[in-house]
């Protein structure tokens, strides 16, 4: 709980460091991208009397706990499977050892999403660790919906595990098996990695999540790859 105050207490300073800086007339982004709470001051389809800084906060601390526990177990899955196969491992390691030509100066992230294997690696992480494997429930309030040849009625719950669509061998040709090289090709099949959902309530943190789980393994791997090895580990 100390730990949760005090993110809060340092979210809220840099909110309002923010909002004090776009009062003034030289405001602009300091950097490529905006930070997480540059881009909800300045987004277009939130009010500005809404844009409180206790609600940039709140807005900002749903976004990180959203990819920060969820990621620490991707991560941890996608550590066990590189290093539980040699090849796959071999392959990340040369190609970061080919774009980080110095480990002590790693690049920014926009480097990093476009390293080919370590995205495949990223999304295939994502794919065989389900995220929030419970059922995420819709529901059509006002009017039916129709599935092929069923009609589903007014305030029906709808839903579907995460689970059951990464592990669909139709989609996913041996689902248990940690394989990147299932998202080469010019057809990857994104449209079923669901590890945050779909549509307008889909996860709001995927992008710190991808960016985080990218961040990580790049560091890791290209410093420590060639030594790091499974103790006592089974899956």
């Amino acid at each position: 709980m100390y730990l949760v105050l005090c993110s809060q207490n340092v979210l809220l300073k840099q909110t309002l460091a923010i909002a004090a800086k776009r009062e003034t007339s030289d405001y602009k982004e300091t950097t490529s991208r905006p930070s997480m709470m540059q881009a909800f001051m300045d987004s277009p389809s939130l009010p500005e009397s809404e844009k409180t800084p206790r609600r940039i906060k709140g807005e900002a601390q749903i976004a990180i706990g959203a990819g920060t526990l969820t990621t620490t177990h991707a991560l941890k899955a996608a550590t066990y499977h590189i290093l539980a196969n040699p090849d796959i491992k071999e392959r990340l390691i040369k190609e970061l050892e080919w774009y980080i030509t110095d480990p002590d100066s790693p690049p920014n992230l926009r480097h990093l999403e476009q390293i080919p294997f370590l995205n495949l690696v990223m999304l295939e992480s994502l794919r065989i660790f389900y995220g929030t494997a419970n059922r995420l429930q819709r529901i059509f309030p006002d009017r039916p919906r129709q599935y092929k040849n069923i009609t589903i009625p007014p305030g029906t719950p709808i839903s579907m595990s995460a689970l059951h669509v990464h592990d669909n061998t139709r989609v996913f040709p041996d689902p248990y098996k940690f394989d990147p090289s299932r998202w080469e090709g010019p057809s990857p099949p994104t449209r079923y990695l669901v590890p945050f959902g779909k549509g307008t309530c889909m996860c709001v943190g995927m992008e710190l999540a991808k960016a985080e789980i990218l961040t990580t393994l790049a560091n890791i791997f290209r410093r420590f790859g060639r030594e790091m090895e499974l103790y006592n580990t089974v899956r």
